[in-house]
């Protein structure tokens, strides 16, 4: 009698605490005292040199079937981005009074769904490219240089994210296990110098400023020169693995709370950012800034443990679901009507293309064979 297979909830603990990082980042830059040389900047930067690509790591390691990835890519990601379009348009101007609707610039977070659904959908076909890996890597390296590489169709983030989605395809059980096997030890050392690297950047390298953690523009925009940029993602790609295998190491396998709230990850990420856009438009908890900087800290991680255990109750994601499999079950509807309709149009239109091949064909065999060898 085969085992029954049991759930490691490690996986869901680790997109659980991404998941939280990602509004404490959004606060902590909008919420009124940023600046890179301080807490905020330590903050900042340690969360951005990895959540996301730890987000798609963890993407690329669940693709192990190409052809189960192509077909859930659009249901799963383009289709919630193409909501979230105009959604966020009306967001936007609600709060801001004003909004542009930009189809070649993802609004803000939602570049995310767009990459990733090309990483799936396309997967079955650049697997086969020889050395893919070492290609993105290439990419990734020098896409800084590429003025194009910028936040237009999200393209910037799309190449300096690939080499992450691979390296979590290529990573078998065995290889994760051999990563998850280090000593406490090790995982406190690796911590301690992986924190220390973090405030070294962010109040000793003033060349890389916290724009170019987001991977997202190329060197020229940010006015950094291109061997700080090299260097500047060598950097960011040692600290995400690093972080990445440190996370895989000390994380819990036993179900809770955080790894909940990564079994449901998109209502939080989505509804976040219109309290992300009114944080920024009052500050934090409008207006109010308190002059402890232990409290407005608090105030920061408060709010967004807040929105995780909001956004992650089950009316929250019963509205979510609800929009995004109910919209698709009516595109599929409308799709499908159109389709019956194309097919009775097929038959009268095939009958008219034959009638007149068949008139063209006995008009040319009703010509004298003189007439037609002339032609």
């Amino acid at each position: 009698m085969s085992e029954i297979k049991q759930r490691d909830y490690m996986f869901d603990t680790f997109r659980g605490l991404l998941m939280w990082s990602i509004p404490i980042s959004h606060f902590t830059r909008v919420a009124g005292h940023f600046s890179q040389g301080s807490l905020s900047g330590i903050i900042y930067i340690t969360i951005n040199v990895f959540v996301m690509q730890a987000f798609v790591f963890l993407s690329g390691y669940f693709s192990k079937k190409p052809d189960r990835a192509r077909e859930t890519a659009f249901h799963t990601f383009l289709w919630p981005y193409l909501l979230c379009i105009p959604f966020f348009y009306c967001v936007r101007h609600i709060i801001w009074g004003n909004a542009h609707l930009y189809l070649d610039l993802p609004p803000f977070a939602l570049w995310y769904l767009f990459a990733l659904f090309f990483y799936r959908f396309f997967l079955k076909n650049y697997i086969r490219i020889p050395y893919v890996f070492e290609i993105s890597m290439l990419v990734y390296l020098f896409a800084g240089q590429v003025p194009f590489f910028s936040d237009k169709w999200a393209l910037g983030r799309m190449v300096s994210y690939f080499p992450f989605f691979l390296l979590g395809y290529y990573c078998d059980r065995d290889t994760l296990k051999k990563i998850r096997s280090l000593k406490k030890s090790h995982c406190w050392i690796l911590g301690i110098v992986l924190m220390a690297i973090s405030c070294i950047l962010a109040f000793c390298v003033k060349d890389l400023n916290v724009g170019f953690y987001l991977l997202k523009n190329p060197a020229c925009e940010l006015g950094i020169d291109w061997y700080w940029d090299i260097l500047g993602r060598i950097i960011v790609f040692c600290l995400a693995c690093g972080w990445i295998v440190l996370m895989l190491n000390i994380l819990p396998s036993h179900d809770n709370f955080v790894a909940y709230v990564g079994r449901n990850t998109m209502p939080v990420y989505i509804f976040h950012l219109i309290v992300r856009y009114l944080v920024k438009k009052y500050s934090i908890f409008f207006g109010v800034l308190p002059e402890n900087w232990v409290v407005y800290y608090v105030m920061i991680f408060a709010l967004a443990g807040l929105c995780v255990f909001a956004f992650t109750t089950k009316p929250v994601i019963w509205i979510y679901d609800t929009a995004v499999e109910g919209t698709y079950r009516i595109l599929w509807w409308i799709l499908r009507k159109i389709q019956a309709a194309l097919g009775l149009l097929h038959r009268p239109v095939m009958a008219v293309c034959n009638g007149v091949i068949d008139w063209i064909d006995r008009d040319d065999e009703d010509k004298p064979c003189e007439e037609r060898r002339a032609e």
